[in-house]
């Protein structure tokens, strides 16, 4: 039950943000949970990365200064 549930989570994100977006009087009072609950999500994703993956990071430090670089500037045009 719970596999089917998560393995519907891009559905779920999808509704939830339309219903979001069309009665967000309803979603004002959790406003004061995003930034902790985005940071259980960083959380967990960080958890699920594997040794090799933080050993990739290390080999091509570049790649990922470019990506972060990159990021950043974009936002100078938001």
């Amino acid at each position: 039950m719970f596999k089917k549930f998560t393995s519907l989570f891009p559905l779920w994100a999808v509704l939830l943000s339309a219903v979001a977006y069309v009665y967000p009087e309803y979603f004002v009072p959790y406003k004061g949970f995003i930034v902790p609950l985005l940071s259980l999500i960083m959380l967990g994703m960080g958890v699920t990365l594997s040794v090799d993956s933080f050993l990739a990071v290390l080999k091509r430090p570049y790649v990922v200064l470019l990506g972060t670089l990159m990021q950043y500037l974009s936002l100078i045009h938001i």
